[in-house]
């Protein structure tokens, strides 16, 4: 008995003489982890998940301490823009100074008849 040769082509598979496989195949749009990925009833649950799931009172505990971070979380949001807004509102207030005057501008205004 002797061996089949290999060869490149992969006619016999795809009707195609050259090229690669794994380039076919996704073209071909098969994807064989679609199935781990989006299937959620055979999503492996966390032990942290399956432990809310047997407790629901502990459930309810990490609810309510997700709305409460969240609601402190908003507040502070709120607190930032207040902020943010008064210093806006400072700044605006404060007169707006030109540049301030180099030794440059200091030479073209003349003056220096005591220096020399």
């Amino acid at each position: 008995m002797t061996r089949k040769k290999k060869t490149r082509s992969l006619k016999r598979i795809h009707q195609v003489k050259t090229g690669n496989i794994q380039k076919l195949k996704r073209a071909a749009n098969h994807d064989r982890q679609t199935g781990k990925r989006v299937d959620k009833n055979k999503k492996v649950k966390s032990v942290y998940q399956k432990f809310l799931d047997e407790n629901p009172e502990a459930k309810k505990i990490a609810d309510d301490d997700q709305r409460k971070a969240a609601e402190l979380k908003a507040k502070e949001a709120e607190k930032r823009r207040i902020k943010e807004q008064e210093a806006q509102k400072a700044e605006e207030k404060r007169p707006d100074r030109e540049r301030e005057e180099d030794i440059f501008d200091r030479f073209e205004r003349g003056g220096q008849d005591d220096y020399y």
